[in-house]
């Protein structure tokens, strides 16, 4: 039966070993790292895979999204798989499909099997950072979830700075296909340490979620899921916020230093490394802030409204300087990294036998929105092609207006949230 209700009773428990706590905290933030690498590695390598295997601007765009829709897809899933058989067992499984991935998109020889790779590591990622935050709403109280997950993708967001230098470095010393070759091997490792070191929750508690749920409770749960209001009110920025800062720093940056303002390809990773270092230092300060401020729901919609006046004025400047546009840029990183508070608002309205449930489903809106945005880009640069393998600067000014116009029309309805009343819609815990 579903029901509305405040919280579910919890039973007293013993409280977690902090040292333990610790130790799998630390493997989850190491094992986050791979899911960010693949995640905007191409921003970086995008004018050598279009050059090498002859990839129009709008299959790539196209190919990026791939990853983000194939982990859109898999997110509700993996949602009733991290509540039913618990984060271990199935992040361990997903991450060695996304070193299969990794093969496969370094032996592409065409942009077909590049697809199916990035297909391959968008599944095999889709429970890096929702696997994680079941496992920390488990191990640590609620009043610090934001500012753990906030810590996590600091952490794991080393794996954005390897996408940046160190991979265009990687690619003049090995080529991109050794690059990942080599990311195949260290996502293999963050697999066994998974399996090795993570427990999904402390001593006392069941070991693996819900397992003793029937199947037709899990559905049951689902539908739960589906009817909280909040979710689908968060799930609308979620659509939205995570694509613009990946649809710039994740895909079109790396063109767009190149085109526009002649970097080469160490030049455009030291650019890219500073604005993903800018997304973890916007992401720190968020967490920072949402221990301040009374209503959460405000400090998101801030956070859009200012990214979205940044992006006005990318779109608006014509031909800026490098400087005036790397600096707009790296404020864009900063300001844009409220998408971070989003998961804290999703989580403090479920109760929590339908954590991993309820996260994905929100978590969905947020790929989905990456593959339509990216696919969507693509198709707006190549709209400019002149012919001559470069886009001109108008392309890139259209991206930075269409973005700044889907998250004012996020934030707005995001706005009518009510994160005040925690309000919780649940079925009957077992």
């Amino acid at each position: 039966m579903i029901r509305p209700e405040t919280r579910p009773e919890r039973r007293p428990q013993r409280r977690p070993d902090r040292r333990q706590a610790l130790q799998i905290y630390l493997v989850l933030c190491g094992a986050y790292v791979a899911s960010q690498f693949y995640r905007v590695a191409n921003a970086a390598i995008a004018p050598e895979l279009m050059a090498e295997l002859e990839i129009s601007a709008e299959a790539m765009g196209g190919i990026t999204g791939l990853f983000f829709l194939a982990f859109g897809v898999a997110q509700i899933p993996t949602g009733i798989l991290l509540d039913r058989y618990g984060p271990r067992r199935t992040m361990t499984a997903l991450f060695m499909v996304a070193v299969l991935g990794a093969l496969t998109f370094a032996v592409a020889e065409n942009g077909a099997v590049l697809a199916m790779g990035r297909i391959l590591l968008g599944l095999g990622c889709a429970a890096g950072l929702m696997g994680a935050m079941v496992v920390i709403a488990r191990w640590y109280p609620e009043d610090r979830f934001a500012t753990l997950s906030a810590m996590l993708f600091v952490v794991g967001g080393g794996g954005t700075l390897l996408a940046t230098t160190p991979l265009s470095w990687a690619v003049d010393v090995i080529g991109w296909r050794g690059a990942f070759m080599a990311m195949a091997g260290l996502t293999g490792l963050f697999a066994l340490m998974l399996f090795l070191f993570v427990r999904d929750a402390p001593p006392g508690q069941a070991e693996s979620g819900n397992r003793t749920e029937t199947w037709g409770e899990v559905l049951s749960g689902l539908r739960a899921v589906v009817a909280n209001r909040q979710l689908w009110l968060v799930s609308a920025i979620q659509f939205v916020g995570y694509a613009t800062v990946l649809t710039v720093v994740g895909l079109w940056g790396g063109p767009y230093l190149a085109d526009v303002h002649g970097l080469d390809g160490v030049a455009r990773g030291n650019v890219l490394l500073a604005l993903n270092v800018a997304v973890l230092v916007g992401v720190a300060l968020y967490g920072r802030l949402d221990r301040h401020v009374v209503r959460r729901k405000w400090l998101i919609v801030a956070g859009a409204l200012a990214t979205a006046v940044i992006l006005a004025l990318l779109a608006v400047l014509e031909q800026p300087g490098f400087w005036t546009a790397t600096i707009l840029l790296l404020l864009f990183a900063m300001v844009g990294s409220y998408v971070m508070l989003n998961h804290a608002f999703a989580r403090a309205v479920l109760p929590d036998h339908l954590i991993g449930r309820g996260l994905t489903f929100q978590n969905l809106a947020v790929f989905l929105g990456v593959a339509v945005i990216q696919s969507t880009s693509g198709l707006i640069v190549g709209g400019f092609d002149n012919g001559d393998g470069h886009s001109p600067e108008i392309a890139y000014r259209w991206i930075f207006a269409f973005l700044a116009v889907l998250l004012v029309a996020a934030a707005a309805i995001f706005a009518t949230a009510d994160d005040k009343a925690k309000v919780r819609v649940s079925a009957s815990p077992r």
